[in-house]
């Protein structure tokens, strides 16, 4: 277990009552963007970006580069910010999480796509994917990344 990782009960008694701060990562190749398909709650079979807590002392770069490989096995070189999402009321384990993300553009540079234990498929996009978390095709709508 990584030493930054919190347990259950310590992450449902701190972020049931603070912000937890996230990376979402776009990324993207000739074969649209890649999403991945959640194996477990919240938004169980949803397709979703990759994405995870942000760790104490870690830089966004940072936190991106490591959940990028964690949930998708893909190197990656950071290509700038895109933005921000906020998930006001995400439902865990009957506890009400308030999460903010912010959303980085990623370029793949080595390795091949393939999903953690926490999905069950990575796949590219060249159309939003349905379903889809609400809160992700959102901002990947109004950002003109799809229409």
């Amino acid at each position: 277990m990584h030493k930054n990782y919190l347990t259950d009960e310590e992450f449902y008694t701190i972020y049931g009552r603070v912000p937890r701060l996230n990376v979402d990562l776009i990324i993207r190749s000739n074969e649209g963007v890649l999403f991945s398909q959640r194996a477990i709650e919240p938004i169980k079979g949803f397709w979703h970006l990759p994405g995870g807590t942000v760790y104490k002392t870690e830089k966004i770069e940072e936190a991106a580069v490591r959940i990028a490989k964690k949930e998708t096995n893909l190197d990656v070189k950071v290509l700038g910010c895109l933005g921000y999402m906020e998930f006001l009321s995400e439902m865990r384990n009957g506890v009400e999480i308030h999460s903010i993300s912010i959303v980085m553009e990623v370029e793949a540079v080595r390795g091949e796509a393939k999903p953690d234990e926490h999905a069950t498929a990575v796949k590219y996009f060249m159309v939003l994917p349905e379903p889809v978390s609400k809160e992700h095709g959102v901002f990947l709508t109004e950002k003109g990344i799809f229409k």
